[in-house]
Formats: C-alpha cells, structure tokens, sequence
C-alpha cells in the first residue's frame, strides 16, 4: 500500500526507497519493476533536492531528479508513466506519478517569479518559499470534470481529436477559475457536444499527472439538447448502447472505471 506523505517519520529502520525521475520517466529494475535502493541513489546524478513522498508498505519511498544524460545502468531503465502501469502495481504507479510531478514542480519554481530569488524548500509543508519576498509556491493541481452522459440504456461518448481511430471516452474538460465543479461540468458538456444534462452524481476522483491533473469523476443525466459538435475539441460523439460500447480507454484511466461501473448498474437493474 501507497501512503503519501509530505513530512518523513522521524524513526524507522527501514531502509529508503526511491522514485528517480529522468525527465518525466522513472527508474525501475527489468526484471521486476521494483523501486532503486540508496546505491541506485548514489550513482546517479542528481539535479535537484531529495523530496519525501510517502511511505510504500513500511518503507519510505523519497524522489529527486537525476540528469537527462545519466544512464540508467545494468538491469535497470527509465520507464514513462504510461509503461509503469502496465509493468507495475497501482500503488507504485500512484507513487510514480507523485514523483513527477514533484520533480517538475521544483524544477520550475527554483527561483521566485515575484522578485527572481531563489526559493528556499519549506521542510513542514510541500512548498518553496522566497527568502526575500516571502511568496509561496506549492505544487500546482489543475481540477478537471469528466463525465458519463447517460440516457437510458446508452451512454454517450466521445473521441478527441487527439485519440487514435476508433477510441471513444467520457467528457472531460478543466475547471475555469472561479468556477464550481458543478458549473464547469455543465459548460463543458454544453461546449462540446451541446447537451445540457441534469442529477449529476460524484463517482471518484484520479489523480492524472500528465501533468499535473487531478480528475473529479461524475455520471450525468441527459436533460435536452441534440449533439452539435466543438469542431476544434471534438472529432465525433455518439449514443451508444450499453451493449454496444465502442473501443474505449484501459482500465489506467477514470474514464474506464465511469463507463464500466455505469454499464455493471445497468445490467445489475
């Protein structure tokens, strides 16, 4: 089990762990994607400061950046975050994706953009400070919604410009500053598609760190509209049959867990 954290505990004799991120890619051993030791630590180059991340069953798991031009070594590679979903545990791909984004976010905010002096990590909290002007930065989060539009026995779903042929996905869009999840789900299925939708119910959320998203996941009830699309979003969008479904993203995303859990209710009754 992942447990993330941002202060390490102050007793253990476990030994570390470590999530070591080359761009946005982390280090793993081949032959079973287990996490580096303190001797992988070592060797490595690193870019910046080792960061605390949490804790994975018992041991505490800590990150830092290491050069784009270090090799990984024998038995080991970088992999991306799409690839440690398919090599790994969720729970180490959660803390996969922790550390990336932590990574990136210190490699942005080294210095203040205030007044251009450089920040100062702030050891009880996950921020960096400004010695001189005293601004704070945390980790950036960009909300997004998506969302299961239903309408009896069909869901309706939609492929992005950017999806391969054939693949087809909920709604989904980024919450506007000072907006509600509410409202930003609303626009979105308006902008999009045109609909206006109705008895939205909060399914979860994901984190998503690429980059740096944390998804709110929602089912929606179809209120009135017809489809016209966002040309410059959008692709195609259709009603499908529950028993109908299109090809639609893996079990890695949200937008799986929202369309299989709503076609199990379905059938369920």
């Amino acid at each position: 089990m992942f447990d993330p954290g941002v202060v390490p505990p102050v007793e253990t004799d476990a030994p570390r762990l470590w999530m070591l991120v080359q761009r946005d890619r982390v280090l793993l051993r081949e032959a079973d994607a287990a996490l580096a030791g303190q001797r992988e630590a070592d060797r490595l180059p690193r870019t910046g400061a080792a960061h605390f991340i949490g804790m994975l069953d018992g041991q505490p798991v800590w990150t830092a950046g290491v050069e784009d031009e270090a090799e990984a070594g024998k038995g080991w590679h970088f992999c991306d975050l799409f690839s440690v979903y398919g090599m790994a545990n969720e729970e180490i791909w959660m803390a996969a994706g922790r550390a990336v984004q932590i990574v990136e976010w210190e490699r942005i905010n080294r210095f203040c953009g205030r007044c251009g002096i450089p920040n100062e990590a702030v050891s009880s909290e996950r921020s960096m400070r400004c010695p001189q002007c005293r601004l704070l930065r945390f980790p950036q989060l960009s909300p997004a919604i998506i969302t299961l539009i239903h309408r009896g026995d069909e869901v309706l779903l939609a492929r992005s410009h950017r999806f391969p042929e054939g693949l087809f996905s909920a709604l989904a869009g980024f919450v506007e500053p000072g907006e509600t999840v509410e409202g930003a789900l609303a626009r979105e299925v308006e902008e999009e598609v045109g609909l206006q939708v109705t008895n939205l119910e909060y399914r979860g959320s994901q984190p998503w760190p690429f980059p740096n998203s944390l998804m709110l996941g929602f089912f929606a009830e179809y209120a009135g509209g017809d489809i016209v699309l966002e040309d410059e979003e959008i692709a195609a969008a259709d009603w499908f049959p529950v028993s109908e479904l299109p090809n639609i993203p893996g079990p890695i995303s949200i937008a799986n867990r929202l369309i299989t859990s709503w076609v199990a209710r379905h059938q369920g009754g």
